[in-house]
């Protein structure tokens, strides 16, 4: 079986960050691993966040019994595999300023894009919906994608565009839902949140982590059928 596994990157990181926005959009990540060598590692090594860890965790659990590609939306370095190299920096989704400032300088004019659309803007001029796209093509069986809000619209235009074949799921909080496009949408809200006791900055995470430990391993050896499905997200509905 073969599994797409796509989270966002965190604030928090292995080394201290030695680059900004404008470094990481004015040089390649190739420069960059270069000449910051003693502050490069993996991209899963790198992020050090607590809804990362949860991702890792489940990853290496479904690695146990299938094919698993994981990807990294970074708002720095765009997609990356999580073997990927990469620099720390200091460079998110979530400043808005920040990623107006970033749109401004790619030479969109943000008087007339909304908040929504910049950051959109800004994740195509990552290449970020592109190089997704491209990865779904290799037909997968089932993708999970664990996303907060700022990451979904960097990616919206691909989850818009999830093959026949892949089974998608999308771990979204209510106001987010509208943004997981062909995703089969898993409730991340309040009530799971509190039923978890956890926090909002790892639920999505976290809720990836119970599926994969609820699931008996041995069902992803196949495709889930239509039973197998309603099991996946059955598994992460929480009674308040």
């Amino acid at each position: 079986m073969d599994i797409l596994v796509l989270s966002p990157c965190s604030k928090d990181k292995r080394y201290d960050s030695v680059l900004d926005c404008e470094d990481v959009d004015e040089h390649s990540r190739e420069e960059l691993v270069q000449e910051h060598s003693e502050y490069t590692t993996i991209a899963a090594d790198m992020y050090t966040g607590r809804e990362h860890k949860h991702v890792e965790e489940a990853v290496t659990h479904l690695r146990e019994v299938a094919d698993v590609d994981w990807y990294i939306i970074s708002a720095g370095f765009g997609l990356l595999r999580d073997e990927t190299e990469i620099p720390s920096y200091e460079c998110g989704f979530s400043d808005i300023e920040s990623v107006r400032t970033r749109a401004k300088r790619a030479g969109y004019d943000i008087n007339d894009l909304t908040n929504d659309e910049t950051i959109q803007a800004v994740g195509r001029e990552k290449g970020i919906p592109q190089a997704f796209s491209d990865v779904l093509c290799r037909e997968y069986d089932l993708l999970f994608v664990v996303l907060s809000e700022p990451y979904l619209l960097s990616v919206v235009d691909a989850l818009t565009e999830v093959p026949e074949q892949t089974t998608a799921f999308a771990f979204a909080s209510n106001g987010s839902r509208q943004y997981v496009g062909d995703c089969t949408w898993i409730p991340a809200t309040e009530t799971e949140r509190q039923a978890l006791e956890t926090t909002w900055m790892e639920l999505r995470g976290e809720q990836l982590l119970e599926v994969v430990k609820t699931l008996d391993m041995e069902e992803l050896t196949e495709v889930p059928d239509s039973r197998g499905l309603r099991r996946l997200t059955e598994a992460t509905t929480i009674d308040e």
